[in-house]
């Protein structure tokens, strides 16, 4: 398996780079360049440089099941959050591609994260719970959604809640699938990159700019929407490319 990966290498930093160039020409298309902020910049940087990281030990069919599973439910939330208008992206016509690019940066960064560093501290501290509780866990972090939405139930309609109930539904069954330590990295991995992700991208470069959230990111975005959508890009990404939900966490 080793030297597979091995082999692959060179075609997985392939992958990343066409990310990086894509990445970069939508910025540029869409005229969010201008607006990156240092801080954005620096966030860009780190993120390349992670899923090169990544790639350097990783199957290239899981690494382009990743991308193509981030970018699948990346582009639809977004268009349902534009369409809602839980947000707005200021590039040339409105245009969010850049956006959909960036994100699929910040899922690699998170399952990288996750799988190198979160999920093995967890199972250092020997913090462990039965399987089944992990979907009651997702369903009361879900719940998070309507409890704090606040002034945005005016714009969530039934693209939004048909959307993150489909995301819910395939947690439940992959999450009692998983190692403890497994769902719970993934979960806690989310909310750390969530708020500076976010941030970064909203209030410090305002490619997008949240309706009613002008200083910082809604809670129910960071906390409750972002861990439904990276459990079901590892999910997906597992499915699609054929290999068990824990293969690369050990």
């Amino acid at each position: 398996m080793a030297s597979d990966i091995n082999n692959k290498r060179p075609q997985n930093l392939l992958l990343v780079a066409l990310l990086i160039i894509i990445t970069l020409f939508t910025a540029f298309h869409e005229g969010y360049l201008l607006s990156i902020s240092a801080l954005f910049w620096g966030s860009l940087i780190a993120g390349f440089s992670i899923s090169a990281w990544l790639a350097l030990s990783i199957s290239t069919r899981r690494l382009l099941s990743l991308m193509l599973g981030i970018f699948i439910i990346e582009y639809v939330k977004e268009a349902i959050g534009i369409r809602s208008r839980l947000w707005t992206y200021h590039g040339v016509g409105g245009h969010f591609n850049f956006g959909v690019w960036a994100w699929v940066l910040g899922g690699l960064v998170t399952y990288t994260l996750s799988i190198r560093v979160v999920i093995r501290l967890i199972r250092k501290l020997k913090l462990s719970l039965p399987g089944w509780l992990n979907p009651v866990i997702l369903i009361l972090i879900s719940s998070l959604i309507p409890l704090t939405l606040g002034d945005y139930w005016i714009g969530a309609g039934g693209f939004f809640w048909s959307f993150y109930a489909l995301l819910l539904i395939a947690g439940i069954y992959t999450s009692v699938r998983m190692e403890f330590a497994v769902f719970a990295g993934i979960v806690i991995t989310a909310w750390i990159i969530s708020n500076p992700s976010e941030y970064l991208g909203s209030v410090s470069s305002g490619v997008w700019t949240f309706t009613h959230n002008p200083d910082y990111p809604p809670f129910f975005l960071l906390f409750g929407c972002w861990p439904l959508e990276i459990l079901a890009q590892y999910s997906l990404s597992a499915f699609l490319a054929n290999e068990p939900l824990d293969k690369d966490t050990f």
